[in-house]
C-alpha cells in the first residue's frame, strides 16, 4: 500500500485560464473528438435540490460558463425563481506534460445565473445541431408522453423541414454563471487530492490558495 499528497503547481492568477489548460489537457487523449460535460445543480420548490448533467458549451465572451435550455424546462423556472447555483465538472483522465494521469473536479460555488440577452440567441441556435432543434419544438419536458405518437411527430417534422431553415422557437435562451468561488481539485491512484480556490473579492479580483480536501 502507498499514500502521497496530490500538489496543483503552476496555476494561473485567473480561474478561467486554469480552466482552459484543465480542459486543453483533458482533450489530448480524445483525438476524435472531446465533448466535455457538466453537472448543473439548481433549488426548486417542489423536490429540493435537482440536478442534470448536461454538455458544456463553453464560454461567453466576458468568460462566463454558460448554459442552453428552454424557457418551458424545470431548469430555467428554477434559476428564474432562484438564480443561486452549483456546476461541476468532473474529467478522470487528464495528463499532465509527463505524462502523469490525474482526475480533475473543477466547482463554480455560489454561482449567480443571469439570462443572456435576446440578441444573442439566434447565433447559438445557428450552431445547435438538427436533433437539438427539432426537440425544441416537438419535446414537451417533463410531460407524460406516447413514444409511438412523438415518433411520428418527430418523423413529420423532419420530412417537413428538409432542406429548410429550422426557425428558433422563442423559448430558446441560455444562462450564464457568475460564481464567488472557483474550486480546483486534483487526485490521482493512492493519493490525496489537493484544492487550489479562487475567491473573487470586492475589488473584482481573484484570491487564491489551496485549501484541505
Amino acid at each position: 500500500m502507498s499514500s502521497a499528497l496530490a500538489k496543483i503547481e503552476d496555476f494561473p492568477p485567473d480561474p478561467v485560464e486554469f480552466f482552459k489548460e484543465i480542459l486543453q489537457a483533458a482533450a489530448k487523449g480524445h483525438p476524435e473528438g472531446f465533448m466535455q460535460e457538466m453537472n448543473l445543480a439548481t433549488v426548486d420548490d417542489e423536490h429540493g435540490v435537482l440536478n442534470r448533467t448536461v454538455l458544456y458549451r463553453g464560454l461567453t465572451q466576458d468568460n462566463f460558463v454558460f448554459y442552453i435550455t428552454h424557457r418551458y424546462t424545470r431548469n430555467f423556472k428554477n434559476l428564474q425563481a432562484n438564480p443561486k447555483a452549483c456546476i461541476t465538472f468532473y474529467m478522470p483522465d487528464v495528463k499532465d506534460n509527463a505524462g502523469n494521469q490525474s482526475s480533475w473536479q473543477v466547482r463554480l460555488i455560489g454561482a449567480t445565473a443571469v439570462e443572456l440577452p435576446e440578441s444573442e440567441m439566434d447565433a447559438l441556435w445557428a450552431k445547435e445541431n438538427l436533433a437539438a432543434q427539432i426537440r425544441g419544438h416537438i419535446c414537451p419536458c417533463g410531460e407524460p408522453i406516447n413514444y409511438d405518437e412523438l415518433k411520428a411527430k418527430h418523423d413529420q417534422f423532419l420530412e417537413e423541414h428538409k432542406g429548410k431553415l429550422i426557425e428558433r422557437p422563442a423559448s430558446y435562451t441560455a444562462w450564464k454563471f457568475q460564481p464567488q468561488r472557483w474550486d480546483f481539485l486534483k487526485v490521482g491512484i493512492d493519493q490525496i487530492a489537493d484544492r487550489v480556490q479562487y475567491r473573487l473579492q470586492s475589488s473584482g479580483n481573484w484570491e487564491s490558495m489551496h485549501v484541505s480536501t
